[in-house]
């Protein structure tokens, strides 16, 4: 028969291995939270994993596909850091150099193109430095063949994949738009000068006088100085025309032409045609005496011509009658009053006998 001990003891064993049994069961139950919990945050991470895969695929796809837009660009390209070391460069700027990747790479700039504007302000390394912006500067090659290539330098700034600033630059020929730039321009002097210049005698022509009349005679007016004007006409140049014809004729001008350029010594006095066979000279800075020296220049240059003329009746030779004038610009004056007098004089010339110079007096206004 058990004892009263030996039943208190049975029972209390069996509260203690209740108490295991439930101890038990309350960490069964929070392992299996745990387990669900890491299994959850299992799927999480794979998720997570999943789209940073994806995100860098996507980026080692984007890079890629940068990389083919920037080889496959025709304009040379490369990146250089801010200490001036070429980091990245495509195919293009290879052929541009003529050389190799190993020989580009890690190398200086300055050392690979000289563009003159290296170590300057303007260099485009160290004016993109802290710029937000692109800029572009006209830049050029000479070849050894002696060709020179011009290039439109754009420049950004950049951040490499080390974190360095630096700028990317991309170098786009345009040396086919300089040539026809240059051929424009040579294009649009010739038709200017053909404007301005009589195409028998090779002189002004009259809408070159007529504008030069007018800037000088403003010049001369702020300045405070003489202007003089001397009109010139070959004597009897109809009969001459009707005796020897019109070629020898247009000869004849041109011949004149050229001696009244050889009596115009200064480089701002002006030879012009004025029509028909009269010239006219236009002398800024010039008194009355300094003009009537041209004028006998004039006629000395021309009878040595020796060109002959059997229908004049003053000069076996072609001769010419000048007739010079001079003003002091005023507001009273106008350039039309200069022509005039020159004019006045001219005809005093051929009133007296031809070949010969006539000065209108000096006249300040």
């Amino acid at each position: 028969m058990q004892t009263s001990a030996e039943a208190g003891s049975v029972t209390t064993n069996s509260d203690h291995y209740l108490q295991c049994i439930e101890l038990l069961r309350a960490e069964n139950d929070r392992l299996r939270e745990t387990c669900q919990d890491l299994e959850n945050m299992q799927r999480v991470l794979e998720q997570a994993v999943g789209v940073n895969n994806s995100n860098l695929l996507h980026a080692e796809m984007s890079s890629m596909e940068l990389e083919q837009v920037f080889q496959a660009c025709t304009d040379a390209m490369w990146v250089v850091r801010e200490d001036a070391v070429v980091v990245r460069v495509n195919a293009a700027m290879l052929k541009l150099l003529g050389k190799t990747q190993e020989e580009v790479v890690g190398k200086l700039c300055s050392t690979l193109i000289d563009y003159r504007k290296c170590d300057a302000p303007a260099c485009p390394l160290i004016q993109g430095k802290g710029l937000e912006c692109c800029q572009e500067i006209d830049i050029q090659f000479s070849e050894e063949s002696g060709e020179t290539r011009h290039f439109i330098l754009s420049t950004a700034p950049l951040v490499t994949l080390d974190g360095s600033p630096g700028i990317v630059g991309q170098f786009k020929n345009i040396t086919s738009r300089k040539k026809a730039e240059e051929e424009l321009a040579r294009a649009n002097a010739a038709l200017e000068r053909i404007a301005r210049v009589d195409g028998l005698t090779q002189v002004a022509n009259r809408r070159c006088f007529d504008e030069t009349l007018q800037r000088e005679w403003r010049r001369m007016s702020r300045e405070r100085k003489p202007f003089s004007l001397l009109l010139c006409d070959i004597d009897f140049f109809k009969k001459y025309n009707d005796t020897y014809g019109h070629q020898e004729g247009d000869e004849c001008l041109r011949q004149v032409a050229r001696a009244l350029e050889k009596s115009a010594l200064r480089p701002a006095d002006l030879v012009a045609r004025y029509g028909g066979e009269e010239f006219v000279l236009l002398l800024p800075d010039a008194e009355i005496s300094g003009a009537m020296l041209v004028a006998d220049r004039i006629l000395k240059s021309v009878g040595a011509l020796q060109i002959e003329h059997r229908a004049s009746t003053v000069s076996p030779h072609v001769s010419i009658s000048v007739g010079a004038a001079c003003i002091m610009p005023g507001q009273a004056a106008t350039p039309e009053d200069l022509v005039v007098r020159a004019d006045q004089a001219l005809y005093q010339s051929k009133d007296q006998g031809r070949n010969r110079a006539t000065a209108s007096p000096f006249r300040e206004v």
